[in-house]
């Protein structure tokens, strides 16, 4: 009979507690606000919006988009794979609120070496921008911003602005941040 209440109840804490999961909770700023301003502000579903824009503009998942759970402190991923590098926009949550960081990361020269057993390589990582933000000023100029941003591989020419977050007096186009001749 405990069995049986175990699979209908608490069937959670009975599996952590047998694996052994459960470790001592660290003093941490409780990040849930911070997610509940971000859906507040709906700006996660103007993203995942923005990218299935994309993504249907150009006829092919260019763009891939990841989303986390609580209580992890990356909200959203946005990767973008041009040549040998992924271009990646990440929305974090830091103890002093949300955050935009960009980054990139450099592919393997050879994908047959991860078929070799014992072989590692470490991929090249850099941050290209990261700013704190306020979810509810985030405009839609901001969010293009943030996509030109990312789909040029970190052009400085399109690097968000911290008072505005926008380009200077630059127009962008889609096909041609991609590299493609539009009709």
């Amino acid at each position: 009979m405990d069995e049986e209440k175990n699979i209908n109840g608490n069937w959670i804490g009975a599996l952590v507690a047998e694996l052994n999961l459960i470790k001592e909770k660290e003093n941490l700023i409780d990040l849930n606000r911070f997610r509940a301003q971000l859906e507040e502000s709906q700006l996660l579903e103007r993203i995942r919006k923005a990218a299935a824009e994309i993504n249907a503009e150009v006829g092919y998942c260019a763009l891939d988009l990841l989303e986390f759970l609580s209580p992890q402190r990356s909200v959203l991923r946005l990767s973008y794979s041009k040549t040998k590098t992924d271009y990646i926009l990440e929305i974090v949550l830091r103890t002093s609120g949300p955050a935009v960081v960009f980054h990139s990361v450099g592919k393997s020269s050879d994908r047959w070496n991860w078929y070799l057993h014992g072989y590692s390589e470490s991929r090249k990582s850099s941050i290209a921008f990261n700013q704190n933000f306020n979810p509810a000023d985030i405009t839609e100029e901001v969010i293009k911003t943030w996509f030109c941003f990312l789909l040029t591989g970190f052009n400085n020419k399109c690097k968000p602005k911290i008072s505005t977050g926008m380009p200077e007096n630059r127009e962008f186009r889609l096909f041609d941040i991609l590299g493609k001749n539009s009709a």
